[in-house]
């Protein structure tokens, strides 16, 4: 085997997932980025002009995926899944469906919550494949704990519970927390006490931009 030292082969994250309050302007500003299928599965796209493609089901969404597959004259740089939340949903619902139980917690030794993930994370490894870019949008959700009696609040992260979460956040090359500083859209990638954040891209780590995408997807020189 010879040395080879390689090249760096994009600065763009390839997988970015973006999370925020409900309403915040995550799907708006999705509607700003040229070239971008929004897959809206929560009908928050109706007041919006764009490319989107609203699913209501699982069914819709795998039908929404292999038209993007089969497709050879349609291609988009950039897709987007409007929500996460909503296709995790979804996944737990189908496999309880499979199953024939009530509610995940019924299949036992966790075996239902590692069936969800399963379905999400091949969903999200076949979108990967038919765009160059995949934008991953979620609901921030806010916890809180309590320790010897006092009430700690957990870092806002995206509203998905233990290893799924993970799972995804891991996958993301940045993860970006949308919001509001008065009047103007912010999205941070810098983490800290209050939230997850964080970037392997050179020029998004440790970052507080306005939320433009020029400022996340720069034009190779």
């Amino acid at each position: 085997m010879k040395k080879v030292k390689r090249k760096v082969v994009s600065t763009n994250p390839s997988v970015l997932l973006l999370y925020g309050a409900p309403k915040v302007g995550k799907t708006t500003m999705l509607s700003q980025l040229d070239d971008c299928l929004i897959i809206d599965t929560e009908r928050g796209s109706r007041m919006i002009e764009g490319y989107i493609s609203e699913v209501n089901t699982r069914d819709e969404l795998i039908e929404t995926l292999l038209e993007l597959k089969e497709s050879k004259d349609v291609k988009y740089k950039y897709v987007a899944l409007d929500t996460i939340d909503k296709i995790a949903e979804w996944a737990e619902k189908r496999v309880c469906e499979e199953e024939g139980v009530r509610a995940i917690g019924d299949l036992a030794f966790g075996k239902g919550y590692g069936m969800v993930r399963d379905k999400v994370t091949q969903t999200i490894e076949a979108f990967k494949e038919v765009t160059e870019h995949l934008i991953i949008i979620g609901h921030r959700k806010v916890a809180y704990a309590v320790t010897d009696g006092s009430t700690i609040v957990v870092p806002e992260s995206i509203d998905l519970t233990g290893k799924l979460k993970n799972v995804i956040m891991s996958g993301a090359d940045a993860i970006g927390y949308v919001y509001r500083d008065e009047d103007e859209l912010m999205v941070s990638f810098k983490a800290n006490d209050a939230i997850e954040a964080g970037s392997r891209c050179p020029h998004l780590k440790g970052q507080e931009v306005k939320f433009e995408w020029k400022n996340i997807y720069k034009e190779k020189k």
